[in-house]
């Protein structure tokens, strides 16, 4: 199994509604997003998919993330922007962009050097 990945960060102020400490005020991160592709076959020059590729979907959809209050924005008007949702949103949004697709096997979130959350189907 081949995997491919390629990460980028990101920064923004969130606020979890419903949440009972320190997060459930304005506060902010720079994240850190890596996206994961895997296969068992390569394509065109030997490559399950072209970094650049991977790294233009990426850019697309952390660039309207970023410097952004993100509890505003549509897609976490009436969900929390936890770092779970972010990267489920982020493997969504990435999956309407790699056409054909690759397999997309992870979005991984890190809101802190050593905090995570992850999404796959």
């Amino acid at each position: 199994m081949y995997r491919v990945g390629v990460k980028k960060r990101f920064s923004a102020a969130h606020r979890l509604r419903e949440y009972s400490g320190n997060c459930e005020r304005l506060h902010g991160h720079n994240w850190l997003v890596e996206v994961i592709c895997a296969g068992s076959e390569t394509g065109q020059a030997d490559m399950l998919i072209d970094f650049r590729i991977l790294k233009k979907a990426l850019d697309e959809v952390l660039d309207s993330l970023d410097h952004q209050y993100l509890n505003d924005l549509e897609p976490f008007k009436d969900r929390n922007p936890s770092s779970e949702f972010i990267a489920r949103h982020v493997y969504k949004e990435i999956s309407r962009r790699l056409t054909p697709p690759p397999t997309l096997a992870e979005v991984r979130v890190w809101e802190s050097e050593d905090s995570w959350a992850s999404y796959s189907e």
